[in-house]
C-alpha cells in the first residue's frame, strides 16, 4: 500500500520522512525520502533500501540520477554539479566509478575510458585543458603501460609509461628542429643509453641522463640508402652512419 512515516534516531543519521509505497511494513516500490539534513531521494525502493532507478539531491546541491543497489549508486548513472554541469556520466559499482565513463574535471580536463574502484584504470583518453592529449593505458589513476601522448606544440610520444612519465621503449617525434624522431629507452621521463636520432639521416647517439654526448667516434660509413624525406621534388640520396656507442 501507500503511506508516510517519519524516522528519527539519537545520532541523526536516519532522520527524515518517507512517503510512498510499502510492503511488509517496509518502503518498497516508488517513494520519496526527505532527510532532515536537506538531501532527498525520489525513485524506487526495495526492502527499505534504494534499489532500481532514482534521483538523489544532496544537501550540497550535487545531483545523482541513475541506478541503485542496496542504497549505493550501482549501474549506470550521472552526477551533476550544483550549476547543472555534468561531472561524471557512466558506470558505477558500490558508490564508486567503475566500468566505462566520462569525467569532466573542473579544471577543463576530460577523461573517457575505463575506471576501477574510483580511479582511471585500463584503456582511456584524457584531453587536457591545455590541448595536450593522452590515449592509452592507465593504472590506479596514472598513465601507465603503453600509450600515445600528443602535445599542443605538435610533438608526439608513443611508447611506454610508468606513473605518468615516459618510461621504457618509446619514440618521440618533434614538430620542429633538426631531429625528426628519437627512438630508444626512457627512464623516469629522460633519455638513457643508446638512441636512434633520425634527422635527414639516421644516426646513433649516446645519452647519459638525458644529455647527448657530442663527440662519439664514427666507426664506418654504410652504403648509400634511398631517403624519401624530400623537400624539393625528386628523391634525394643520403647516407647512414654508424656511430660508436661509447660515451666520452
Amino acid at each position: 500500500g501507500r503511506g508516510k512515516k517519519t524516522y528519527s534516531s539519537d545520532g541523526g543519521v536516519y532522520e527524515g520522512t518517507y512517503e510512498g509505497e510499502w510492503k511488509n511494513g517496509l518502503p518498497h516500490g516508488k517513494g520519496n525520502w526527505k532527510a532532515h539534513n536537506g538531501s532527498s531521494y525520489e525513485g524506487e525502493f526495495k526492502d527499505d533500501s534504494r534499489n532500481g532507478t532514482g534521483t538523489e539531491i544532496y544537501s550540497d546541491g550535487y545531483v545523482y540520477e541513475g541506478e541503485w543497489k542496496n542504497d549505493k549508486r550501482h549501474g549506470k548513472g550521472t552526477i551533476k554539479r550544483p550549476n547543472g554541469s555534468v561531472e561524471y556520466e557512466g558506470e558505477w559499482k558500490e558508490d564508486r566509478l567503475h566500468g566505462t565513463g566520462t569525467c569532466n574535471y573542473e579544471n577543463g580536463d576530460v577523461y573517457t575510458g575505463k575506471w576501477k574502484d574510483g580511479e582511471m584504470h585500463g584503456k582511456g583518453v584524457m584531453t587536457y585543458a591545455n590541448q595536450d592529449s593522452y590515449d592509452g593505458e592507465w593504472k590506479e589513476g596514472f598513465r601507465d603501460g603503453t600509450g600515445t601522448m600528443k602535445y599542443h606544440n605538435g610533438d608526439v610520444y608513443a611508447g611506454e609509461f610508468s606513473v605518468n612519465q615516459m618510461h621504457g621503449r618509446g619514440t618521440y617525434s618533434y614538430a620542429a628542429g633538426d631531429v625528426l624522431k628519437s627512438i630508444g629507452e626512457w627512464k623516469e621521463g629522460k633519455k638513457v643509453g643508446l638512441f636512434d636520432d633520425i634527422v635527414r639521416v639516421r644516426k646513433q647517439v649516446y645519452y647519459d641522463n638525458d644529455e647527448a654526448k657530442s663527440h662519439a667516434k664514427v666507426k664506418r660509413e654504410a652504403p648509400w640508402d634511398e631517403d624519401t624525406d624530400t623537400e624539393e621534388g625528386p628523391t634525394r640520396r643520403s647516407k647512414r652512419r654508424n656511430v660508436s656507442l661509447s660515451p666520452p
